[in-house]
């Protein structure tokens, strides 16, 4: 594939430089107009990534007017970006390319914080009017709505109903809409096992009401690391099930393949260090370059179990916290190997199909090993179901998901960390206690990059989901100061 990038490349390059059709600006320029799907030339099989929407300004200049990241990711950016379109050449911001002869395909080559890539946009006249829309549309006065019953488990109500202070709620909304808190995509709440708050966002907030909901709704989401609660759950069900004995077995038992890769000291490491992140091996994730950042090196081995048990161990097993994407991965192999499956599969029979969640997405590294680290994408409403599980003990509508004991021993604090918040860790669960004049309430809680949120608070009854877009921060203070301002405060004990 890297060739086939390359050849195109050499191709594009030339054809900027060589483009011989007589200038028809006013005919080119309504050629763009609309909606373009682009995707990597090198995801051709993959599918859509994103969709350009282009459209004149009152000046009659052509503009980049909006993106709409049609993956998981969601995301959607409100532009206002030069486009240039003379003589078969196109550009606009970080993109050069040219228009083909038919006007039905654009080849981009997108030069960004010193990376190139090569793009394929693909005129798509059914998606003009969907980008119209959504380019066209702010939003409704109503700031908050009932969630609507759609027969999928959930029971919904107001949240005065369910002893929450709705004002605040509206507050918190409001925020959100008016992007102070980025890039929030979606916001649920779930009190006494109702769902009483399911507010859906785009463009830093900017988007909202009946539209957005109605277009994202159904959308899976991506969870980044909020997937390792899942995966958690899924080794959870596989001890229940006797497939794995317990936590305290050895991860060698279960990678056969691998085992000239176990030494003495590798042997000791438990499937319960594989959740607490403290397997021990060495591994470098953050604060370095993408070049030795290992979680970015595992996309490019070819093995990518081998790929991190081949690291040194630099602490004893289960000694030290050292967070990886390495080690959950692992522990998907571990799960394949024991239950005889693939984890999606096993996920989809004994997890999904039960609590009635029929549309996820988990992506794989090229080598095929599932990301059980993060790449699991699923919609709000599912998320918020599995938190409800943990709440009820490991049941869903009278029906067992996982034992009571897993619940209680996944969830329990394991090690603690100091800062300007303290926090707990189970097996990928996190532990923090909000403090809220004299009292403090207890959740636990799984974040992922992006603040992608699965919170459940069970003095309060309490799941709360949040999913957004705002990738490359640490989403634990987001989650600090949302509960501690509004999310909690809200909550009426009595009621």
């Amino acid at each position: 594939m890297t060739t086939i990038r390359h050849a195109l490349y050499i191709i594009l390059v030339g054809a900027i430089g060589c483009v011989s059709q007589k200038p028809k600006n006013s005919q080119e320029l309504v050629a763009v107009l609309g909606c373009w799907k682009g995707v990597h030339v090198s995801q051709l099989g993959g599918g859509v990534s994103q969709w350009n929407y282009f459209s004149l300004r009152r000046d009659s200049s052509l503009a980049l007017s909006m993106i709409y990241e049609t993956g998981p990711r969601s995301r959607v950016w409100i532009l206002d970006d030069d486009v240039t379109v003379n003589d078969g050449k196109v550009l606009w911001e970080y993109h050069e390319g040219v228009l083909s002869e038919s006007r039905d395909t654009m080849t981009m080559l997108k030069e960004y914080r010193g990376q190139k890539t090569l793009w394929r946009f693909i005129r798509s006249k059914s998606g003009d009017s969907l980008m119209a829309a959504l380019h066209a549309y702010s939003g409704e006065s109503d700031v908050y709505r009932v969630p609507k019953d759609l027969d999928d488990g959930w029971a919904c109500a107001d949240p005065s109903e369910s002893g929450v202070d709705k004002a605040r709620i509206i507050k918190l909304v409001e925020q959100i809409r008016s992007g102070e808190h980025d890039d929030i995509h979606s916001f649920l709440m779930v009190r006494k096992g109702k769902l009483v708050v399911e507010e859906y966002f785009a463009a830093n907030g900017s988007k909202h009401g009946s539209f957005i909901t109605d277009l994202f709704r159904q959308r899976v989401h991506h969870l980044a690391s909020t997937t390792k609660s899942v995966t958690s759950t899924l080794v959870g069900i596989a001890i229940d099930q006797g497939s794995i004995r317990d936590a305290d077995e050895p991860i060698c038992r279960y990678l056969p393949a691998y085992a000239s890769l176990f030494n003495e000291d590798k042997k000791r490491i438990r499937i319960r260090d594989m959740l607490t992140m403290t397997a021990g091996f060495e591994w470098r994730q953050f604060g370095v370059s993408d070049a030795q950042n290992d979680g970015m090196r595992m996309w490019r081995t070819d093995d990518v179990i081998r790929f991190v048990l081949e690291k040194p161990l630099v602490a004893e097993p289960g000694k030290r916290f050292d967070y990886s994407n390495g080690v959950p991965t692992v522990t998907g192999a571990i799960i394949k190997n024991a239950v005889g499956m693939e984890v999606k599969e096993f996920a989809e029979q004994y997890l999904f199909r039960p609590l009635g969640i029929s549309e996820y997405l988990w992506t794989s590294y090229p080598d095929g090993s599932i990301e059980t680290d993060g790449g699991l994408a699923l919609r709000s409403r599912d998320l918020a179901k599995i938190g409800q599980v943990f709440l009820d003990g490991g049941v869903w509508k009278g029906r067992r998901i996982v034992s009571e004991q897993w619940v209680s021993e996944s969830t329990r604090e394991r090690l603690r960390f100091g800062g300007s918040h303290q926090w707990g860790y189970g097996y990928h669960w996190m532990q923090a206690e909000t403090r809220i004049g004299d009292q403090v309430v207890h959740s636990y809680f799984v974040p992922g990059d992006g603040n992608q949120i699965l919170a459940a608070f069970p003095a309060f009854e309490m799941v709360v989901v949040f999913t957004a877009g705002n990738y490359g921060r640490d989403p634990k203070p987001e989650y600090y100061s949302l509960f501690e301002e509004f999310i909690v405060p809200s909550v009426k004990l009595n009621e």
